[in-house]
């Protein structure tokens, strides 16, 4: 690394982890101030509530690390301007495009961040954020959450539906098991009732059940062999089914907070033509679109910074947050938009990208000259 980019990504980092720490306090705080009351009121214990603010640091780090690179470039820039450093900069021949790139590179780096955290830590602990929310606020029992009742599930990339009385999270065991598969034209030609079944070698077994077969009427077949009865009785059996507990914990959670392998796992078991199937795609561009909000910080901040004159500055922060808020909101309307299909799903997620890319590296050309 260069004295310059040495130089330039020290100065970046200092206000960067201050904007990042000022956020995850502030938003500690204001979320304290409102909720004390009920912390009272249900006697919430200090070790379940640094529990509850520990597991939401990640995700104030996912979505204020896009406004922490637009401050602190706003700042560190600003100041230098301020400072004719970038005019000696500029007048010792070194170009502005050659003082962008370890911004850009810094963009790019914490875009990756961003989605490795949200990816892997925000997502993998949503559901149990929500349980302890709701222990918390509704004095509901985390230890229930582990049991869940009649569980419906469908699979309808092979035509099956399951029905369980109870299915234990924690160790793959159902109770009261019944599936059913069906032919393409809708007519049962299956069905396997099964005492209990639980999740083995990456398979289920089911134990103390029947299996069921239909003819082409949708009725039960009667065998007419007395030494074969039907339905078909068994004690255990291995059943191939692609479907794992993953997929089935999947049902009970938002496809919002779901992680990028779960996301396209739970994509591949829908029916192409449903709206369910569009609304994952378009949660699944999302997750990979997003982070590169942070690219977008970096260009839209670089321009107003390097070319806001003393007393400019608050005038340029204002104008950078209008248009970061701009992106967030098209973004927005462009993602309801694909849900609804009135786009497609790739375009709805990738177009506000796109268009801010570009705008971003004309300002970025217009401050260069």
């Amino acid at each position: 690394m260069k004295i310059i980019d040495r130089y330039l990504v020290t100065r970046f980092l200092t206000p960067f982890t201050y904007c990042i720490f000022s956020f995850v306090v502030l938003y500690i705080t204001y979320d304290l101030s409102i909720n004390l009351d009920e912390f009272i009121k249900n006697k919430v214990t200090v070790d379940k509530l640094v529990a509850f603010y520990m597991i939401r640091i990640p995700l104030i780090l996912v979505n204020s690390t896009p406004l922490a690179i637009l401050l602190s470039l706003l700042y560190d820039l600003g100041n230098m301007n301020r400072h004719h450093e970038i005019v000696a900069m500029r007048a010792s021949g070194i170009h502005i495009d050659r003082i962008i790139v370890p911004f850009l590179i810094i963009g790019a780096v914490l875009a990756v961040l961003v989605f490795i955290i949200n990816d892997q830590i925000v997502c993998k602990y949503a559901y149990e954020e929500e349980q302890l929310r709701q222990e918390i606020f509704d004095g509901y029992d985390s230890e229930l959450a582990i049991i869940w009742k009649n569980i419906p599930f469908r699979n309808p990339s092979v035509n099956h539906d399951w029905f369980m009385e109870s299915f234990n999270v924690k160790t793959n065991e159902m109770i009261g098991v019944v599936v059913r598969e069906f032919a393409d034209t809708g007519q049962i030609v299956k069905k396997i009732v099964a005492k209990n079944a639980r999740w083995f070698n990456n398979q289920w077994l089911f134990e103390d059940g029947s299996v069921y077969l239909y003819n082409e009427d949708g009725l039960p077949q009667v065998s007419e062999d007395e030494d074969e009865q039907a339905p078909k009785p068994f004690t255990k059996m291995l059943m191939p089914y692609s479907i794992t507990p993953e997929d089935i914990e999947n049902t009970r959670k938002n496809i919002s907070t779901m992680n990028f392998r779960s996301l396209l796992r739970y994509l591949m078991i829908q029916n192409k033509n449903s709206r369910l199937y569009r609304a994952i795609l378009v949660d699944l561009h999302h997750k990979i679109a997003f982070p590169f909000v942070c690219i977008i910080a970096v260009l839209v901040a670089i321009p107003f910074a390097i070319t806001t004159q003393r007393g400019g500055f608050i005038k340029g922060i204002g104008i950078s947050i209008v248009i970061f808020l701009a992106y967030y909101g098209i973004s927005l309307m462009t993602v309801g938009m694909g849900k609804n299909g009135l786009l497609p799903p790739f375009v709805s997620v990738w177009i506000p990208n796109l268009i801010f890319l570009i705008f971003g590296g004309v300002l970025i050309k217009k401050a260069a000259y």
